[in-house]
């Protein structure tokens, strides 16, 4: 295996034309992650100009905003299933389109009811392509830099979030709020295009038929190649179903450890993202000072994605997830027992921001061990499975944070949240996962 990852990495840095036809692959799967981002955003930023413009109360949009997430739950298993019966590429594909026509259609929506089954086909599309898009990076990157190529595809999202909510910033005031998902629709065209001309399938995936060596061979010679790992071979008139819960059961111990570790950290994520404003607010911090918080947990968010992509490739994954949570813990305890008041503005800036890197750190750790424990025939189900189980515990997540608002206070969230940063970081010591390919 490291022969097969040597000769593939000397294989990229020898051949320009390899070099450059890997580049522009992971350019155009990266580019599919940051647009996830902008349409994950799109109804939440432009929100308030959709209350104005209907002249509908605050809940009315509720609803919605919740499709989108169970339309992402459920993509990601579906996707994950056609990606490993179907190919990494095609579910892809028919993914982003689906997506891109529900934003276009949402431009043209004229009441809440309309949006309901247009958000959650924009879910379902973001669910479908996610899963197969992370199988797909590390399916086409050598092994030392999968870690790398998944933590850049974390990265990209929030970069997404960050491009929507600037764009509506400047448009919805002038233009209203339509453009922003007639932006998002249109630009599906031209990433649509790139995916298609530019993304090839998975070797890996092709590797398991033996009636498609001929485009095996054809997309090693591309990368410039001339041999693979080794995969196992599917046979034709075997149904794929019986084979993926075959191995299901071959890997039911490190899937539920995982699909644990998934859902602790969605449930402690989404805690800090829907109710962090609201959490120092009520402690004494002026409005501003609080929504500005979000801010500095992403600053940290994104720096912990990056350097967690860079420790991979030199401890590994789960030596890195155990590194980052323990610095989660250490910064979240101390926003606990540190009893912050309003006066301690300072230490909030260098705590909160600390606890985004370590969440964040853990957060891509976890999508690269999900790559590493499934073998090719199932990753993709693998991914989508631990991250619809994941996207659950975000939904979950939202009404814990108002039973605690309203029972505990500020208190009882940082003790939460605390507890399942200690919770993960146990988890991750005690797993140990049996890597497949």
């Amino acid at each position: 295996m490291a022969e097969v990852d040597n000769a593939a990495t000397a294989a990229i840095r020898a051949n320009p034309s390899a070099r450059g036809y890997w580049f522009r692959a992971c350019v155009a799967l990266l580019l599919l992650f940051l647009y996830s981002g902008y349409c994950l955003q799109a109804l939440p930023v432009v929100a308030p100009a959709v209350l104005a413009a209907w002249a509908i109360p605050a809940n009315a949009l509720a609803l919605p905003l919740a499709l989108i997430s169970v339309g992402t739950a459920l993509g990601s298993v579906l996707g994950g299933f056609l990606a490993d019966a179907k190919g990494r590429k095609l579910p892809i594909i028919c993914c982003t389109v689906l997506q891109g026509g529900a934003m276009l259609l949402t431009a043209f929506a004229r009441a809440p009811a309309e949006l309901y089954p247009l958000m959650f086909a924009i879910g379902l599309g973001l669910g479908g392509y996610f899963s197969s898009g992370i199988a797909l990076a590390t399916e086409l990157s050598p092994d030392h830099r999968k870690g790398l190529m998944v933590s850049l595809t974390m990265l990209v999202t929030p970069l997404g979030l960050n491009l929507c909510s600037l764009l509506a910033g400047y448009v919805a005031p002038r233009y209203g709020w339509q453009p922003i998902f007639a932006i998002g629709g249109l630009a599906c065209i031209p990433l649509v295009l790139a995916l298609a001309l530019l993304v090839p399938e998975s070797p890996k995936y092709l590797a398991r038929f033996p009636q498609r060596a001929e485009a095996h061979g054809r997309i090693l010679a591309r990368l410039g190649l001339t041999h693979d790992e080794p995969a196992a071979a599917v046979d034709p008139g075997k149904p794929a179903r019986g084979q993926v819960g075959t191995l299901l059961r071959e890997r039911l111990v490190d899937s539920l450890f995982l699909w644990l570790l998934f859902f602790v950290m969605y449930v402690l994520g989404s805690i800090v993202l829907n109710w962090t404003p609201v959490v120092f607010s009520s402690i004494g911090f002026d409005v501003g000072f609080a929504s500005r918080t979000l801010f500095y947990w992403t600053l940290g968010s994104m720096a912990g994605t990056l350097v967690a992509g860079w420790c991979m490739t030199l401890v590994g994954a789960r030596t890195t997830a155990c590194v980052f949570a323990l610095g989660a813990v250490a910064a979240i305890a101390a926003l606990t027992f540190l009893r912050i008041d309003a006066s301690m503005g300072w230490l909030v800036l260098l705590l909160l921001p600390a606890a985004g890197v370590g969440v964040a750190g853990v957060v891509t750790t976890l999508y690269t061990l999900s790559a590493e424990i499934y073998p090719t025939a199932m990753r993709a189900t693998g991914i989508g499975l631990a991250d619809a189980v994941g996207r659950v515990g975000g939904i979950v997540s939202a009404f814990i944070g108002v039973i605690l608002l309203d029972r505990a206070g500020a208190g009882g969230v940082f003790t939460t949240i605390l507890c399942l940063a200690v919770l993960t970081l146990a988890i991750l010591l005690y797993f140990r996962q049996h890597k497949a390919r």
